[in-house]
This record gives C-alpha cells, sequence and structure tokens, in this order.
C-alpha cells in the first residue's frame, strides 16, 4: 500500500499560487493533491503515479476511464478520472466523476473533499457545503474539510466562524500550512495584526513562501 502524496505533494508545491482570497482555489494542485494521503492504493494503481507527478491529466483521465470502462464500479478509478478532470478544469466531467465516487466509496473523506472543491469552483455553494458536512461527518479530523469550511464561511462574512474552523484544523494538525496560510489570509483582511503575524511566523518555519506572501514581500528570484 502507498499513499499517492507521498510521490506528488512535494514536486507540486514547487508551484505555489499566488494570494488570493481562499487557499483551496488559489493553491490548485498542492492542495487538492494532500487530500489523496485518504487513498491507500494497490499496487495496480501504480501506473497512474507517474502521470500524476507529471501533471498529465489528459493522460490520467484517459488511463482511469479505460479502467472504468472494465470497472465501472470501481470508485477509486472514478476519483482519479475526477482528479484529472479537476486539475484540467473540466469541472462538468469533474462533478460527475466525484458523485459517482462519493456514492461508491461512501466513507472516503478525500472523495468528499474534492468533490466540495470541485463544487465550490463550479459556484455551487449548497452542493459544496453538503459534501464538506459529510466529509466532516466521515472523518472530523480532516484538515482540508475544516479549511474549506473556513473559506465557505469567509467568502459568506462570517470572518469568526472562519477563524475557529482554521483554527480547528490547527488543532488537528499544527504544521498544516494551508491551515496557517488561510488563517493568516483571512486575519489580514480583518487587519487583525497580531494574527497575521502569528501565521507569518508559523509559516516562516514550515513553508517560507507563504510567509513571505502574507508578509507582502516580493518572491526570492532563483
Amino acid at each position: 500500500m502507498r499513499s499517492l502524496v507521498a510521490l506528488s505533494l512535494a514536486g507540486l508545491l514547487a508551484g505555489c499560487a499566488a494570494v488570493a482570497t481562499s487557499v483551496v482555489l488559489t493553491s490548485g494542485p498542492e492542495i487538492l493533491a494532500s487530500t489523496m494521503r485518504q487513498y491507500n492504493f494497490r499496487s495496480e494503481f501504480d501506473e497512474a503515479l507517474p502521470l500524476i507527478k507529471a501533471r498529465n491529466w489528459k493522460g490520467l483521465t484517459t488511463l482511469a476511464r479505460a479502467r472504468l470502462a472494465r470497472e465501472p464500479t470501481r470508485g477509486e478509478w472514478w476519483h482519479l478520472a475526477g482528479y484529472g478532470h479537476l486539475q484540467a478544469g473540466e469541472l462538468v466531467a469533474a462533478r460527475e466523476c466525484f458523485a459517482r465516487a462519493t456514492q461508491l466509496l461512501p466513507e472516503e473523506v478525500g472523495g468528499w473533499n474534492l468533490y466540495a472543491a470541485t463544487l465550490t469552483r463550479s459556484g455551487d455553494k449548497r452542493g459544496a457545503a453538503f459534501a464538506l458536512e459529510r466529509a466532516l461527518q466521515t472523518d472530523p479530523t480532516s484538515t482540508l474539510a475544516w479549511i474549506m469550511t473556513g473559506d465557505q464561511f469567509a467568502a459568506d462574512g462570517r470572518e469568526r466562524e472562519a477563524l475557529r474552523a482554521y483554527d480547528r484544523a490547527l488543532e488537528i494538525d499544527r504544521r498544516d500550512i494551508f491551515a496557517w496560510y488561510a488563517l493568516g489570509l483571512l486575519a489580514k483582511r480583518m487587519n487583525d495584526g497580531p494574527a497575521t503575524e502569528r501565521a507569518v511566523a508559523a509559516l516562516r518555519q514550515l513553508y517560507p513562501p507563504f510567509a513571505d506572501e502574507l508578509a507582502g514581500k516580493p518572491a526570492k528570484k532563483p
């Protein structure tokens, strides 16, 4: 058994996105790839790993669809197809895939998280909220679900509830860079200097590029 995130997340972090209001929407492949830790794939899925590492989303969806033609009830392949479609910006196809994946594998929190991210990008706030509720029912320790829940609160102007959601993610994992980043973005928007500084200090130790973004420093040239 191996986790896809072990092979993909490190490489994906090199493409960190710029600051914006939603860490899920702006961090793109990095934060979405982090959900892949929820799935432990058997060796038969090894052929998908190089495609994910190379960000070959067309190749990934083609592979997954070919496997689904033979095994249409394999939720893992629906998940991988949806992941490829989502990364390629093919939201309608991604929604269909994650709907099927969560139907077949309702106890897999990673599927609910990615389904919620897809629905958010599609502008379906109610659907995304439902998917996040299911994610947290399935696994109350999912930091990504708490972060996305916080993002929804923040988008609705419910800043205090958003901060509580981000804090909950950090109670679960103090080293979650996306939780610190989301908290810092919102604190900066609220002109909460101490909270912003706390996030910057944490990120300075965990992932300096995010700290520089929050502190307003220009990115270092390679």
